[in-house]
């Protein structure tokens, strides 16, 4: 039994730490890949020499960073099957299906395109070179989309039923698995989330470059396009962060007690504006 133990912990420290730094590149991506797009939009629109340095530049963070996500997010969908192959059984027919549109349709997609956009600036035309470059963006929104529904149906299960026959549970209702309250408001939150996450990483990086009075006129467009795309970020976040608290507090409630630090749970709980974590609290057992 010792070695039971031993061997799940191993597996979770070994899928947290890849998920870790997964989850550090991937919200860049996604936004990124909206703002490039938009620069380069801009860019085909006027034909400035500036717009296509700045497209060419935050592309290449953009490079960057996807290649690193793609990376971690391979192994994590192969420590799936590695960490937990009892689970991915049981319940593979539901919580596979997404991930295997995830990487058929939205992961080729992007890989297919991302070619074109480093690749194809004198081999395609500026307009198709453009809608590789959106689909690109749109692709990593959809990869987004399919894993996020994954994580969702682990928080609220929907859409199947168990199947004696084969001991394990079976998908019944795959619209009822895409559409559920938290699949939703993950799906929006993290979009949202991306695009704030992006926009404050453009004008950091933009405003060094004004500290350094280096590419001024690059930095001040790059601020307005990833102002205006964080702003809508940010006003987005709120929304969707409180449509997702309150599915968390209607599907989760002890998990939302748990991210509020309640160790007294009760209803109409005031809300708590800071906490201090303390590993020595137990449950006060009245019995």
């Amino acid at each position: 039994m010792d070695d039971l133990i031993s061997v799940v912990d191993w597996s979770r420290w070994q899928f947290a730490l890849t998920a870790m730094y997964h989850w550090l590149f991937v919200p860049l991506t996604i936004g990124l890949a909206l703002i490039v797009a938009i620069m380069e939009s801009v860019y085909v629109k006027t034909r400035s020499a500036k717009w296509l340095a700045m497209t060419k530049f935050w592309m290449l963070l953009f490079g960057i960073n996807f290649a690193v996500g793609v990376a971690t997010g391979i192994i994590l969908e192969f420590e799936f099957g590695t960490n937990w192959s009892n689970y991915s059984w049981f319940v593979g027919d539901i919580f596979g299906a997404p991930l295997a549109i995830e990487g058929i349709v939205a992961f080729f997609m992007e890989s297919t395109f991302i070619a074109v956009m480093f690749f194809g600036w004198k081999k395609v035309s500026p307009r198709f070179h453009l809608t590789a470059t959106w689909l690109t963006a749109i692709g990593t929104a959809l990869s987004a989309l399919w894993i996020l529904i994954a994580n969702a149906w682990m928080q609220q299960p929907a859409g199947m039923e168990f199947d004696p026959a084969q001991m394990r549970n079976v998908m019944d209702d795959f619209w009822a698995l895409v559409l559920s309250d938290t699949a939703v408001a993950k799906f929006t939150h993290t979009v949202a989330s991306a695009w704030t996450l992006a926009g404050v990483f453009v004008i950091g990086v933009s405003c060094w470059f004004l500290l350094r009075k280096r590419n001024v006129e690059m930095a001040m467009s790059s601020i307005k396009v990833a102002g205006w795309v964080g702003f809508a970020g940010i006003l987005t976040t709120l929304a969707t962060g409180d449509l997702s608290a309150v599915n968390v507090a209607k599907h989760q409630p002890m998990k939302l007690a748990a991210m509020e630090g309640l160790y007294d749970g009760s209803r109409g709980q005031e809300l708590v504006a800071i906490g201090i974590l303390n590993p020595d609290k137990r449950y006060d057992n009245d019995e």
